[in-house]
């Protein structure tokens, strides 16, 4: 009897473990990855005066997923696109506060969402990242 439950303990705690390598193994570890959109955009922006107001600025988007990253880097073209047109809504004025432009990173950060989403079927960005940021 005492060899009995001697076995069954020994095969019960092999097999636990093996169970504990598959699982192991079939959890897939995802890394975020950040994504350049390529060189600085320069645009103009609004302004009520007659003196020419200009926005340069690179921006990088952060993934879930670096895997992801070369459907994401397909759809850097409507990435700036969709970046230049909000920015060229703005008033120069409210663009030199940094709480407006936080809040521009944010509306920035929606409107890729739903882009990939429509592009590509894809909710991988997560964060959108101003690197340079200057108003003139």
């Amino acid at each position: 009897m005492l060899k009995v439950l001697l076995l069954i303990t020994i095969l019960v705690s092999v097999g636990g473990q093996s169970l504990l390598a598959a699982d192991e193994e079939e959890a897939v570890v995802k890394s975020s990855a950040y994504i350049s959109l390529g060189d600085a955009m320069v645009l103009n922006l609004s302004n009520e005066s007659r003196r020419l107001t200009f926005l340069q600025l690179k921006a990088d988007v952060l993934i879930a997923d670096s895997d992801a990253e070369d459907l994401i880097k397909t759809h850097i073209p409507a990435i700036r696109h969709k970046l230049i047109v909000l920015l060229s809504e703005q008033k120069a004025n409210e663009m030199k506060s940094s709480a407006k432009r936080e809040e521009i990173r944010k509306i920035a950060t929606a409107q890729i969402q739903e882009l990939m989403v429509e592009l590509a079927n894809s909710s991988e960005v997560t964060d959108v990242l101003f690197s340079s940021f200057l108003v003139q």
